[in-house]
């Protein structure tokens, strides 16, 4: 019996053979495996890359080697001028995960943004009508052909037709921008290393968004009610409840150190399953919807449960973030979060506002931070986050989170326990007592009041004091008079 030690998880080869098997079925029917190329560029230490690099073997599939660092034309490891490894490649196939897909999205749109109101028009307007018939299970070729596909061209390298995503849950909009705007048919799944990256995966002819699609054949998916989230299978109209995924995809357990987490793996029934933590909604055509994560709800002071991924996933789409973490206390009754901005778009930003390119400067300035924040507040409103999930407080850090700083996994997904180590301080002085912006115009009038008031008092002192002297001086001068009066009438009395 051969084992995998990968990420503390003991994986067979049975295993992956399984996951292989459902991932075939459902996403390589529309492959041409003798003209087709697959870009490989996430690393072996990513589950779906390593299953999907192994299926291409098998089947012959000509396959080319890049990274994310020289994935596209902005890459960092590419010179300006020179072409990133999809413009040189030009593939027709490749597996992503939400970050790299969200990243292409702000790049497009800055794209549009910089061109004149008549093209940003006209594109707004083409893309709501492709969306439109896209929402139709319609094509739209001509459209296709005269927009859309130069912008396949600028960014994938004009023959990208099929993508695989997974490792997290993808943006509704990024979903629809993608299988849009870049005319790909993109294959939306679910699954877990400790499942071989297997689980479920959406088919071509599924047009909803949001959803990871429908078990594959080599797995079996069930939900358990959690109550402490009000999650149950028995809900209506549709069965929510924790995910637990079943069948030979199952991996032995987890290794060394980590075999005391190995209470996730149970059987039911004689199937093993494993216990993903992963709140699903079943909906009645079969398709499953990730709708929470137990690990990341957090209950507030106020009773308030907060999804931070769901916090993330709205300020991900400012463009001058390029990671965050959204931090929640049980002693609180709001959230904080930690911003990792991208590097190009917040010098654009501050050089424009601020007249300072250098935004690191920046960082400790109240003005610049009050503003960030007030653009992160905008867009949780506008994505649907409730006040008391919004955050109240930032803190904008300087360093980079990349996988080499041990602050994401290679897939680009927070480690989250990491970070909330490493900020620890800066965390603890978020949640400090801050004065609001009533106390303090409140402090400030009251102020204003005491020292008007003083003044008055002042006032009125002063005309008290003028007045004691005119009093005093008039009583004299009556004296003085009278004095003089009594004189001349004994001198009268003497003649």
């Amino acid at each position: 019996m051969c084992f995998f030690k990968y990420l503390g998880v003991l994986i067979k080869h049975e295993n992956i053979v399984a996951a292989m098997t459902g991932q075939k079925e459902r996403v390589f029917p529309m492959v041409d495996v003798d003209n087709d190329v697959y870009i490989a560029y996430l690393p072996l230490a990513h589950i779906l890359e390593l299953c999907c690099e192994i299926l291409i073997f098998y089947l012959g599939i000509k396959c080319g080697y890049s990274s994310p660092q020289t994935l596209t034309d902005q890459s960092t490891a590419i010179k300006r001028g020179q072409k990133g490894d999809l413009q040189v490649l030009r593939p027709h196939l490749m597996c992503c995960v939400p970050t790299i897909l969200d990243r292409v999205h702000k790049a497009v749109n800055e794209k549009i943004n910089q061109s004149n109101i008549i093209q940003r028009q006209l594109f707004h307007l083409s893309y709501k009508m492709k969306v439109k018939r896209l929402e139709l299970g319609l094509e739209s070729p001509h459209l296709d052909r005269l927009i859309f596909s130069r912008f396949n061209q600028l960014v994938l390298g004009g023959r990208v037709k099929t993508m695989l995503c997974g490792g997290a849950v993808l943006s509704e909009d990024t979903q629809r921008f993608v299988q849009a705007a870049l005319c790909v048919t993109l294959f939306q799944g679910y699954g877990l290393t400790e499942t071989c990256a297997a689980g479920t995966i959406a088919d071509q002819y599924d047009i909803t968004i949001g959803r990871a699609g429908f078990p594959l054949v080599s797995c079996e998916i069930r939900l358990e009610n959690w109550d402490e989230g009000q999650y149950r299978n028995t809900d209506k109209p549709n069965p929510r409840g924790e995910i637990l995924i079943g069948g030979k995809v199952v991996a032995e357990g987890y290794f060394a150190d980590a075999a005391k987490e190995n209470i996730n793996f149970k059987t039911i029934d004689g199937q093993r399953y494993f216990s993903t933590g992963d709140i699903g909604e079943y909906f009645p055509d079969g398709t499953f919807k990730i709708i929470d994560r137990k690990k990341d709800l957090v209950k507030l002071r106020g009773g308030e449960y907060v999804s931070l991924t769901k916090v993330e996933m709205a300020i991900s789409k400012i463009p001058i973030i390029e990671n965050s973490c959204v931090c929640a206390s049980h002693s609180s009754e709001h959230t904080v979060a930690l911003i990792c901005p991208n590097a190009k778009q917040m010098s654009n930003y501050t050089e424009r506002h601020f007249d300072e390119k250098e935004w690191q400067k920046l960082v400790d300035d109240e003005e610049f931070t009050e503003q960030i924040l007030k653009v992160i507040q905008d867009a949780c409103k506008k994505g649907g986050v409730e006040r008391f999930e919004t955050p109240q407080r930032i803190k904008i850090v300087t360093e980079s989170w990349t996988p080499e700083t041990g602050l994401v996994t290679d897939a680009l997904k927070l480690k989250r326990k990491a970070i909330e180590q490493k900020y620890k301080d800066d965390i603890e002085d978020l949640y400090q007592e801050k004065p609001t912006k009533q106390n303090t115009e409140k402090k400030t009038k009251t102020k204003q009041n005491k020292n008007q008031l003083t003044n008055e008092n002042k006032s009125v002192e002063n005309n008290s004091k003028q007045q004691t002297i005119d009093d005093k001086s008039l009583n004299e001068s009556r004296t003085t008079t009278s004095q003089n009066i009594i004189e001349k009438s004994d001198l009268n009395k003497t003649d």
